[in-house]
């Protein structure tokens, strides 16, 4: 008995040697077959290589091994961003209400019309609830009109801002009767629009003489922009600030003007998709210049806007919510929303959106009276579609905290002086 005892125990060794070779063979292989599955799909699949990249590859190799994505791609794959005062900013717009008009009724906001002696027409709205404390030149962009100011929702909201802030409204037209562009010649005498604005201020403040000592402020948008810069080193009719929407000032003005400390003071308002003419490196470059010279800046950013069932209707206010729906619902069906309801490609370079937006639909179609809504308002979803994607397009927003920065600015020099 006690000489049979070390063979049960030998061979029970063995058995369990066995059943320890049998399952690290097991193992080894399914972790074979596991990897060569992987490596197969590692060739085939960008997500898959980029999850066996993060496992297998330290950060530091991983990251030469990654190609950034280029400023198109980023743009197209917009995420929420965060800056100083956004969420001031989006409670600022949300909550705005103007007592100037009814934003809902849009032909409340009425305006006067004078042309003057040389064929300068302005259009003007003076404050209705408020005393007059500033006046505002504003300077459409290219291919638009002076008129789109009273008869735009984007454009009335800027307006409706300013009039209950105390700006009277001045909106001028320029001479270029074809592109509608502003001149950008920087000798102010041989400026057709700038000695067109100078010539019908003058006449302006003939028939208004009350208004020569308030301080004149401008809003220029692209090409209007542009030429903002360049009036505001007239002499005759000192600008005392400059709102710089989707645009820069001139080179030959930054850096010679500016440079002598002889330029007003000047906010940007810009959009973050804008990462070719305006964009927020050009900015923050100019606020450079003008912070080493002393001189007041500041500057807005405004984010694409992300697209819900009700944003058309809320925006543009002859649209109702059935629309603006049906809209949000054309525009998601049709995968032109990316995962944070931005819009994924540029309107201007993309035209796909006008097949499935304003298609050829029989009278007795079941969404016959939807599409004829649709197509009424061509012309507004046409241009509120580059607002929602933000990168170069009229946008009511930060607007009036623009405004109200350069009257908090003019308030606290004058307690100063």
């Amino acid at each position: 008995m006690c000489q049979k005892e070390p063979r049960k125990r030998s061979r029970s060794s063995t058995r369990r040697l066995r059943y320890v070779r049998c399952v690290s063979f097991f193992m080894l292989g399914f972790f074979s077959s596991t990897i060569t599955f992987l490596i197969t799909f590692y060739a085939t699949s960008n997500a898959l290589s980029n999850i066996i990249s993060s496992i297998f590859f330290s950060n530091s190799y991983n990251s030469e091994l990654q190609v950034p994505l280029s400023p198109r791609d980023a743009i197209k794959n917009y995420q929420p961003r965060d800056f100083l005062g956004k969420r001031k900013s989006i409670n600022y717009d949300y909550h705005l209400r103007y007592n100037d008009f009814n934003y809902r009724k849009p032909e409340t906001l009425t305006y006067k019309s004078r042309t003057y002696s040389n064929n300068t027409e302005i259009l003007f709205r003076f404050p209705k609830t408020t005393a007059i404390t500033a006046l505002l030149l504003i300077f459409h962009s290219c291919k638009h009109s002076a008129y789109e100011w009273f008869h735009t929702p984007e454009r009335q909201r800027i307006i409706g801002a300013a009039l209950d802030l105390g700006y009277a409204c001045l909106v001028f037209q320029s001479t270029d009767k074809i592109t509608k562009c502003w001149s950008n010649d920087v000798d102010l005498y041989q400026n057709k629009d700038i000695q067109m604005v100078l010539k019908g201020l003058e006449e302006f403040y003939k028939e208004y003489p009350q208004l020569v000592s308030v301080p004149r402020y401008t809003f220029g948008v692209s090409s209007g922009g542009i030429f903002s810069s360049i009036l505001a080193i007239n002499q005759q009719y000192r600008i005392q600030g400059q709102i710089i929407f989707i645009s820069i000032i001139l080179p030959e003005i930054l850096y010679t003007y500016v440079k002598a400390q002889n330029y007003p003071p000047t906010v940007w308002i810009h959009m973050l998709r804008d990462v070719e003419f305006a964009s927020e490196t050009r900015i923050k470059a100019s606020k450079q210049i003008f912070m080493e010279q002393n001189i007041p800046c500041n500057n807005f950013p405004i984010e694409p806007l992300q697209v819900k069932p009700t944003i058309f209707s809320e925006r543009v206010p002859t649209i109702d919510s059935e629309t603006s729906y049906f809209l949000y619902y054309l525009l998601l069906r049709n995968q032109w929303l990316n995962t944070h309801t931005y819009l994924l490609y540029n309107p201007r370079r993309k035209f796909a959106w006008q097949d499935f937006l304003f298609p050829q639909i029989e009278q007795n179609h079941t969404r016959a009276r939807i599409y004829k809504s649709i197509n009424d308002h061509k012309n507004e979803i046409s241009e509120f579609l580059n607002t929602i994607y933000g990168e170069h397009e009229i946008s009511y927003e930060r607007s009036s905290e623009a405004l109200n920065w350069f009257k908090e600015l003019f308030t606290s020099s004058v307690k100063k002086t």
